[in-house]
Parts: C-alpha cells; sequence; structure tokens
C-alpha cells in the first residue's frame, strides 16, 4: 500500500517539475522576445518592402529618413543597389478607417458563426 501511496506522489512531483520548467521556459521565451524588441525598432530605418529570390538570397527596399534605398542581401553580403524615387515607389496605403475595418471584422464573424453553430444545431435535430 505504501509503495502506492510513494508512487503517487512521485507521480504528482514528476508533474509538478514539468509544469515549473514549462512555464520558466515560456516567461524566459517571452523576456527574450521582449528585450530583441527594443534592439530591432528604429525611427529611422524602415523595411518598406521585399521580395526572396532564393535560399538566402533577396532584395529589400530600405526607407532611411526620407529615403529609399534598393539593396540585395545574400548569405554573407549586403549589397548597395541604388536610391529610388519617392514618385517611382507605389506605397500601399490603408484607406480604410478603423469603424469600416471594424464591421468588415463583425460581418466575418457573424459569417463563421452562422456557418459553424447553424451545422452544430443541424447536427443536434
Amino acid at each position: 500500500m505504501s509503495n502506492g501511496t510513494e508512487y503517487v506522489f512521485q507521480l504528482i512531483w514528476y508533474l509538478i517539475a514539468f509544469l515549473l520548467v514549462i512555464g520558466a521556459a515560456f516567461y524566459i521565451t517571452r523576456f527574450i522576445g521582449q528585450s530583441t524588441l527594443r534592439y530591432t525598432r528604429s525611427t529611422n530605418l524602415q523595411v518598406i518592402d521585399y521580395i526572396i529570390l532564393g535560399r538566402d538570397k533577396g532584395l529589400y527596399i530600405v526607407k532611411v529618413g526620407d529615403k529609399f534605398f534598393l539593396i540585395g542581401v545574400s548569405n554573407n553580403n549586403i549589397t548597395y543597389l541604388t536610391e529610388i524615387n519617392k514618385e517611382d515607389m507605389k506605397v500601399p496605403t490603408n484607406d480604410k478607417d478603423f469603424v469600416t475595418n471594424l464591421n468588415i471584422s463583425i460581418e466575418r464573424l457573424k459569417r463563421l458563426k452562422n456557418r459553424y453553430l447553424s451545422k452544430k444545431d443541424g447536427e443536434q435535430k
């Protein structure tokens, strides 16, 4: 009988230890992610657009201040290609305001709710 209770207590102890390790991993990962974001944000540099050309190769349009630059990036090299005029850029603009985006999201949620909840109601009848 004592073997059975020892086994149960040992199992509970392992479960608690496992949950503590998972929790610690979660919070450490979150902390590292937040500290990394602090160093990757910039007020003067912004990646506007990019295209991947192959494994470890791509083209990037970078905004530095008010100027736009096209750079090539490979595994071992970053190359300045040219400066791009602002007039030649097609910068996407989000013309929709918050209320319009909110209404679109609400309509999508209603459609999803109707699609999935009506199936469940039909299956129960």
